[in-house]
């Protein structure tokens, strides 16, 4: 199974072209980075073909005031249809983004923000009003739509973050909508900007939250740096009793995170290793060989058989 963040990318793939996930499967063999490049080309193309519509539309913006711009979107504009032009017709009225923004429902932005060209949100992530993001963050975050949150957190600026930090308190939406952001740099910043006890909050959630927390965690573990990943790692396995570590294992070999576990392994102990090896989840060597497609990978896949063969003999 391909890893997280990989099957992130099929999903905003998929999204652009409106088509189910499982149809685009046969991408999972794919490097991230090429379905990235894949995925700004197919999206430059569309909203490029679209563009003479949306200067049209944009040159009717001035004689619109934004309270009535805002009450026609609402009531007769489709958010997707709304999402696609935003960016363009945003860009040519800057000075009107965030009045216009701040007087549409957070539902109908919500619903038009995962259709905002990709190449306007770097621009306009890092200039929007905290408190024009917040009601549409919310909303985001309660329809668990965190590939669209993570699209506008991946280009805030520190400030955002510590909002976003300091205004959600779901550890769990933290955790989940942070493994879809792919930029390393903005992974380190939350972390370091969220403080030790948030961090370990963080990995608490992911416990408790079951499969879909651990695998995210472990997503992030592996991406990184290690200054936050090891100490992390450690909170995550190193203190946990083995009925404990037994469960965990389970729902990471169950949700198909093999691949993330192998990334972070390095930062375990010996003893660590061994008492995962114990529980008697890693035990396939070969399966969990198919998935060392790296060479971090490899170096973990070859020290984890090291501890298990032998364990394995002995019994």
């Amino acid at each position: 199974m391909a890893d997280l963040v990989t099957r992130a990318q099929i999903r905003i793939l998929a999204q652009l072209l409106d088509v189910e996930p499982e149809r685009l499967r046969s991408l999972e063999r794919l490097d991230v980075s090429v379905l990235d490049r894949l995925h700004k080309a197919l999206s430059a193309a569309l909203f490029d073909a679209m563009a003479s519509v949306f200067a049209r539309v944009s040159k009717l913006a001035p004689l619109v005031p934004d309270a009535l711009a805002a009450t026609v979107a609402v009531k007769a504009v489709p958010p997707e249809v709304a999402g696609r032009a935003g960016g363009a017709i945003g860009m040519d009225h800057q000075h009107r983004a965030a009045s216009l923004l701040g007087r549409l429902t957070p539902s109908y932005l919500a619903d038009a923000a995962p259709y905002v060209d990709p190449r306007v949100i770097p621009f306009f992530a890092p200039k929007l009003p905290f408190r024009l993001l917040v009601p549409a963050a919310d909303e985001l975050l309660r329809r668990r739509d965190y590939l669209t949150a993570a699209r506008f957190v991946e280009y805030a600026t520190d400030e955002l973050i510590r909002e976003f930090e300091r205004h959600v308190q779901d550890d769990a939406a933290i955790l989940l909508t942070g493994a879809m952001v792919s930029r390393t740099e903005v992974l380190n910043k939350i972390l370091r900007v969220a403080g030790t006890e948030r961090q370990h909050r963080l990995v608490d959630a992911a416990v408790a939250g079951g499969q879909e927390t651990l695998v995210a965690l472990l997503s992030l573990l592996g991406r990184i740096d290690a200054e936050f990943a090891g100490p992390l790692s450690n909170v995550l396995f190193e203190s946990r009793d083995e009925q404990e570590l037994s469960r965990i294992c389970a729902l990471i070999a169950e949700g198909g995170a093999s691949a993330e576990l192998l990334d972070v392994l390095g930062y375990c102990s010996d003893g660590a290793v061994r008492a995962l090896v114990a529980t008697g989840h890693l035990s396939d060597t070969v399966a969990l060989e198919q998935v060392a497609t790296t060479e971090r990978r490899q170096t973990s896949w070859r020290r984890l058989t090291a501890i298990a063969l032998p364990e394995s003999a002995a019994g």
